[in-house]
């Protein structure tokens, strides 16, 4: 198949000028949202720029020790974006979710680029950088929906909790754990039932629409999403049971 078709940056500005239709509906029922979806544009753009010229330096230096410091930088961004969007104290929960995208990718990555995609070398920034990227992205989403669910939880039934405290439950906060599991999981496993069928994923268009075969990119495909998946339950896993070790005092109440 032939490679990906050029875009000018003229038509590419044009298609931005589709945002004016929101716009003008925001604005006619008041919703308050155009301001927004403006920042939001102009900060993606921005990010978007500056990342893939970062991404071409990358590419072009391939060391170890730049990929790790990118890598290091999107963990961080990812571990503060989560416990400001769950509501949680960043100082007591942020080296629990640290610990949770670590273990994750430390787990994923390897096997992933090392066994199966085989990259020489498997840290190689052209495979590692985006590949890290999509997995942390995923394990974001994952995060705040179980620190949500567990935080919000042992606050509305703390009394529930004293109950299996007082009864002497090995791990009183199980329960409370395999609620937030489910509720961050269960909607990756419903794009996981449906895909292909419902949508098709973003991933595997940009594949097919820069020349890959589709049966590759399916391919690819799969892979992905068996290893977002693997991510996101690790690294919500070992998030939970790390926080919740040092969540209570020794009375049992939540003190983060």
């Amino acid at each position: 198949m032939n490679s990906a078709l050029e875009i000018s940056n003229f038509a590419l500005g044009g298609f931005y000028l589709l945002l004016l239709l929101p716009l003008l509906l925001f604005h006619r029922w008041q919703l308050g949202l155009g301001r927004s979806l403006v920042e939001a544009a102009l900060r993606m753009t921005l990010q978007l720029a500056v990342v893939g010229i970062y991404l071409q330096a990358l590419f072009a230096f391939q060391s170890p020790g730049l990929n790790i410091l990118w890598l290091s930088v999107m963990i961080l961004v990812a571990g503060f974006s989560i416990c400001r969007r769950a509501e949680v104290k960043v100082k007591k929960v942020l080296p629990a979710v640290i610990i949770g995208h670590l273990a994750a990718l430390l787990l994923v990555l390897p096997l992933l680029l090392a066994g199966v995609i085989q990259a020489q070398p498997w840290w190689q920034a052209q495979y590692m950088i985006p590949v890290a990227g999509m997995l942390l992205g995923n394990c974001l989403t994952a995060n705040v929906l179980a620190l949500e669910r567990w935080y919000s939880g042992l606050k509305d039934k703390q009394n529930e909790y004293q109950f299996y405290l007082a009864l002497g439950a090995p791990n009183p906060v199980l329960p409370f754990i395999q609620v937030a599991v489910r509720a961050a999981l269960s909607p990756q496993l419903a794009s996981m039932a449906t895909l292909g069928i419902v949508s098709l994923p973003g991933m595997m268009t940009g594949q097919i629409l820069g020349g890959t075969e589709p049966i590759l990119a399916v391919k690819y495909q799969l892979l992905i999403m068996v290893a977002i998946f693997m991510a996101a339950a690790v690294s919500v896993a070992t998030t939970l049971v790390v926080v919740s070790r040092y969540a209570f005092n020794r009375y049992g109440q939540l003190v983060i």
